[in-house]
Order: structure tokens, then sequence, then C-alpha cells
């Protein structure tokens, strides 16, 4: 590929009596879908100004924070005609002090950025302007050119009113994008230091080296959200939000695309130190909305003027800083219902007949004029996700205006550690959900129960289970881990998901419109095997993925003494270190012996292996909705077994196999040998014909 080399050139005038801009840099060129960023000196004056602000928090000062102090914008024209306008952000550049684990103020010539991604090339034109308090102050426009460059740019919804809208596209070329993900959400809970955000930018890395592409990012009051502790004055703040623009520079370079959530820890009450936090140094006790603005009530925070003025400068300056990315694809808030059940709960106090919907609703609307505001003057492109930890009665009523008729796909939370967690819990989320919003899906939060973290310690076969089982549900991508931090990472769980990126490469989702069904052998406590499959409309492709049911972790006592020792004891007699050096066995201990963790087999043989010489001596299972034979005409499909429990998805040639359906539509599949070392596989069917003699060629 040709390298571009940036050309600056640095422009100086004057207007006036005073130089308006002082020095300014503008790249003369940029590439398609990439950053381009404009650097600042105001002139003199107003840098003083700002200044006594920053230093002194002069009041009286220019407050960079405050848009109607000081308003750095930019206006951009594509070669097309298109105008784009933008906001410019105060910057302070950081360096890492590693002795001191802190950051130290780094230092620029240029405290003012603009941040840009054009999507056409051709030659651009862009103007400068900024306003203050006291005065307008315009620059000449220039012009750049923009070059093509391999980034595909936003993603987008496909709305064909069918099935081909559970998966996203990009927008460059409509190619499918498919989500290979995990949360990575945070680098630390109480701040973010330079070793909390190292570990942070390892973690995004670990997931691009397995292919991985989406994840989801907290924008944590202890972090990068500007607006605490202070909601007008984000100095304190500048060091985290530099540190967030290393993470969000390592998503570019790498293709990585995200959701900005907000966490439901905003307005929590704290359950274990009354008026105090409980979580991450975060609470509504500590709400800097509620000290500054002394406000009496949960409520006000939705719907006092000052207070809803402020969170939308806090948002104009998140976009200003980085809703400029493409990668940047989803903002939104997640566990809405934790939101505001606190405020249910005050609201009440006050009026008994205040109620769920009324409470929903409030925050329905506040959200709606935040996102009105984003899409108006920020970011036109951006979609929008929100979550519920537990989905209201409102919110199933596809006539209610609620969150997910505000959001552009439908975010699913789902922990759990019992049996038919995904069999049962999961594909009922994300199938029905699918159906009653008509709009792409995904597990964004799933994992084991927050007091059975210890699994982890000592086996992975949870989270492998669940990412290969959830791909298969017609969700967007796969189930997104949230204990990245706590397990999934640290103990290299999160290299299957190279075999999933491996396995869905270059498959046109969208164009062969799939469906997903599941199948088991039985009642859950007798099962043996569960079948997942993806299905396309014209019934000639299958994706699926079969397993071995009696494989998952209560049944592995016998196999694995450190389940055996969670299951006597709650605990492990040995420390086990994740995260930034947390010993799980710190959280005490937990009930792993609950009947809803058994099933006919736990007590006796526990994990049943599947093994005989032949195949054909194997149990079957079934895919349904095929092409029907009868007769004569008979309706021929191949089966490719994939190997997922090995370093790279292998072929298992011994267990392909070329059958019919049957009158109704179904294939009747013997299952590969499922045992310990491989008690799942993926596979791949392709209708072949009407002859048994054509190989057919399966999809990559």
């Amino acid at each position: 590929m040709k390298i571009i080399v940036m050309i600056f050139i640095l422009i100086s005038i004057s207007l006036s009596a005073q130089d308006t801009f002082q020095k300014t840099i503008i790249p003369q060129h940029a590439r398609r879908y990439e950053r381009y960023e404009i650097q600042l000196q105001l002139d003199p004056i107003t840098q003083s100004k700002i200044h006594q602000f920053i230093v002194r928090n002069d009041s009286l000062a220019l407050n960079p924070f405050d848009p109607k102090s000081i308003s750095v914008e930019a206006q951009f024209i594509a070669p097309s005609g298109k105008k784009f306008n933008c906001y410019g952000f105060y910057y302070q550049p950081y360096k890492e002090n590693t002795l001191f684990d802190r950051w130290d103020k780094d230092s620029t010539s240029y405290p003012w950025r603009i941040r840009f991604a054009p999507d056409e090339v051709g030659e651009w034109k862009v103007s400068l302007i900024y306003k203050t308090k006291n005065s307008i102050s315009e620059f000449v426009t220039a012009s750049f050119n923009c070059n093509n460059s391999n980034r595909k740019g936003n993603l987008t919804i496909l709305k064909n009113g069918n099935q081909t809208n559970r998966y996203l596209t990009y927008e460059s070329d409509s190619s499918d994008f498919f989500a290979v993900s995990n949360n990575i959400s945070s680098g630390g809970f109480y701040s973010y230091k330079p070793s909390q955000n190292i570990r942070h930018l390892k973690g995004v890395k670990q997931l691009i080296d397995v292919g991985g592409n989406f994840t989801r990012f907290d924008m944590q009051p202890q972090a990068a959200l500007p607006d605490w502790p202070q909601i007008s004055n984000y100095k304190s703040k500048l060091d985290e939000m530099y540190a967030f623009d290393r993470i969000v520079d390592l998503c570019e370079a790498n293709n990585v695309y995200f959701i900005i959530f907000r966490h439901h820890v905003e307005l929590l009450d704290s359950k274990i130190n009354p008026g105090g936090s409980d979580w991450s140094g975060v609470s509504w006790y500590d709400n800097p909305y509620r000290k500054l603005l002394q406000l009496a009530t949960k409520k006000e925070y939705f719907t006092d003027s000052v207070a809803k003025e402020w969170q939308l400068n806090s948002l104009r300056y998140v976009f200003s800083r980085w809703g400029y990315s493409p990668n940047f694809s989803f903002y939104g808030y997640s566990e809405v219902d934790n939101w505001y059940k606190d405020l249910l709960k005050d609201e009440q106090v006050l009026n008994t007949d205040f109620n769920e919907n009324e409470a929903l609703t409030l925050f329905k609307d506040w959200f709606y004029e935040q996102k009105n505001y984003i899409l108006d003057s920020l970011n036109e492109k951006m979609l929008f996700s929100n979550s519920f930890s537990t989905l209201p009665k409102a919110e199933k009523n596809i006539h209610f205006e609620g969150l997910f008729s505000q959001s552009d796909i439908i975010s699913i939370h789902d922990y759990g550690t019992t049996k038919k967690v995904n069999y049962q819990n999961r594909f009922h989320a994300l199938t029905t959900n699918h159906i009653r919003f008509n709009k792409p899906v995904i597990l964004e939060e799933m994992g084991v129960s927050d007091n059975k973290l210890k699994i982890y310690c000592c086996t992975g076969i949870e989270y492998h289970n669940s990412i290969w089982s959830t791909v298969m549900m017609g969700g967007f991508g796969t189930g997104m881990d949230w204990w990245w931090d706590r397990g999934v990472q640290d103990f290299g769980y999160h290299l299957d998901l190279r075999l999933v990126s491996d396995f869905f490469n270059d498959i046109p989702l969208n164009k062969l419109d799939f469906s997903p069904q599941r199948w088991s052998d039985g009642r859950l406590e007798k099962r043996l095997i569960e079948n997942f499959a993806l299905v396309s409309k014209e019934k000639e492709n299958v994706l699926g993925w079969v397993h071995n049911a009696t494989y998952y972790w209560r049944n592995l006592t016998k196999d694995l003494p450190c389940l055996q020792e969670l299951v006597d004891d709650g605990k492990l007699n040995d420390p086990c270190f994740v995260g930034e050096g947390h010993n799980l066995n710190d959280e005490g201990t937990g009930d792993y012996q609950r009947e809803n963790f058994k099933d006919n087999y736990t007590d006796s043989l526990g994990a049943q292996p599947i093994v005989n010489k032949s195949i054909s001596m194997n149990p079957i299972f079934k895919i349904k909705t095929l092409k029907m034979s009868n007769g004569f005409s008979k309706n021929w499909y191949k089966i490719i077994f994939y190997e997922v429990n090995s370093d790279e998805l292998r072929t298992r040639n011994e267990y392909s196999q070329i059958i019919s359906t049957n009158l109704f539509g179904t294939l009747k599949i013997h299952v590969p040998n499922l045992e310990i070392t491989n008690p799942d596989f993926a596979y791949k069917i392709q209708f072949i014909g009407k002859s048994k003699k054509n190989t057919g060629v399966l999809l990559n």
C-alpha cells in the first residue's frame, strides 16, 4: 500500500490588530475515514484568559469547557458539496511517569484540536471560527486533499424488513460486519493511572490478536467522563481523557469498532455504606450534579435545566474528542432499569402512584433529548445502544415507545451458571427480541454469575460453550463476556475467538439471510446433545455448532480437582490472581452445590463421553426446515465438521457426511465423537443437489 506522508503547513495570519489563530497546523493531506486533526493556538489575549481559568480557576476568565464562554468551530465541505460542522476541544498532552504511576503534563503549543474523519475522496475545504462571550473571530477557508484508505468507515444497519437486518454492514462497500467481541470495558476501578491504561491497552491488544473487531468501553466517572467531579471544569480529567485517546488510536489502527456506554452507578444508592459509595468510588452521593447544583432528588437529575445543559456540554466534549471516529459505533446507557430503580424508590416515598412506566418514560425522554442533540449537532451517523438488566414489561410491548424503540440495536444482558443458560435463556432472549423489534441484536453482556467467578480459575468451558452457541443464535456477533479482566483473558480463554473469527471469515451473512434454530435430544436433566444452527433462507447453507451437553462445569469435578474443591468448600485453597492482582478467593465462599446446577449425570458419572469406532454408531442430531425429499427426488447435503478445541480451525474429514433430507426437510446427522478433548464441533452444511455424487463447494 502506498504510504502518504502527511505534510503540514504552518499558517500565521493577522486580522485587525491581533493574530486571530496565531499558529494553526492544517494537514494538507487526509485519508478517507482516518483521523484528520487540526491543531490550533488562539490569539495571545484569548490564550491568557483561558490560562487564568485553568491555572487560577478564575470564573471571570474564559472557560474552555463552556461553549458560552468560548467555542471553537469548523465547517468542512466535501467534494460533493455536503457540509459537516464540528467543534474543537481543549487539549492537554501527558507523559507516563512510571516511577510514581501518574500522568505528568507534557508541553504543547497547540492546546486546541479539531478532529474529523473525511468520508469522501477528493478536495475538501475547511473554515474555522471561534467565538468568545465578547467577540467572533474568523479564519479564511483552507483546503486539503483526501486520498483513499483501507478503512471501511462507519457501521450501518440494513433496514429491508426481513432477516437481512440481523447483521451490520460497512458504509464504504456494504460488506458484512460480524462482531468477534468481548467487553474490555475499563482498565481500572477507583482511578485510571498509567498502569491501568497499559492494562486496558493490553486487553484490547489481546482481543485484536485473536481476530477481535468489536468491544465496549465504559465512559467512567473515575476515568474519561468529562463532567466528574466538576460539571463545568474538566481540567482534572484531561489526563484520563488523554489516556483514552490511546485506546481509540489502537482501535482505529486495528479496525476495532466499539460502543461507548454510560454506567448506572452514577445514580446508584449505596448498599453497604449508607451515604457513601460502594462501587468504584461512584454513586449518587458522589454525583457532582447532586452536590454542585444541590439537587434534592434523582428526578431533578433528569429535569433540572442547568443539569441538562451541562450534561449536553459534556456530550459535546466527548463527541468533539472521539465522535469523529467511524470506529466509535454506538453510544448509550447500560442497564437502564438500574438507572431509574433508585429514582423509582425515592419518588414513591413522595408519591405512591409513581410507577415504573413513569420512571422509564422520564429516562426515555431525557435520553431522546440527548440523542437528538447528538444527531443534529455532533454526529449524524452515530448509532445508539441501550440495555436492561431485567427487561421491563412495558419494553416488551412493541407499541410502547421505550428505550429499545430509540435504539438502533437491541442489547441483551444475561448472566448465568446453569446448564440451561445458553439453550434456554439466551436463545430465547436473542430470537424473541429480534422478532419483536426487527433490529440487530447482540448479547452485550454475559458470563458466569459474579459470585461464581472462581469457576474461571479452574476451567474456561463455560466461556467456550457460550461464545460458540451465541454466534448461532442470530445475533450480529459473539456474546460479549463481561469478565475480561476477571478470568477470561487472564487465563487465555479468549484465544477461542480466533477460531470463531476464522470460521465466519468471508461468509456473506446478509446475502444468505440466515435464521437461527436449536435442537436437543431430550429434557435438560437427561440431555446429551445440544445443537445450534443458522439456516439460510434458500435452505442451501447451514452454519452450526453441536456439543456434548454433559460437558459443562458442574459435571467436570471428576476431571478437574479444582472444581471439586469449589463444590466441597466453596473456595480454593490456593490464591487465584486476576486483573490487576486481585485474588478471587478474597470474594468469599460461594454455594456451588445448588440443585439447579446438576443434571442426571452430575453425582454419578459426571460428563459422559460419546466415543465409538464408527461414526455411524454415534447418536444423531437434527437440522430442520431444509429442502424436502420424497420418493426418488432426493435433496443431498454435505456436512463438514471443524475442530474448535485446538490452536487452529481444522477440518475433520473422517466425520464428513453426505446425507439427504427426509420428507419433512430434516437432516439427521451423526455427531462426531464428543469427549473431553473435543466435546464440541462447529460445522458447515451445503446443498449439493439432487445427486449424491455432486461434491459441491462449501463456504469458505
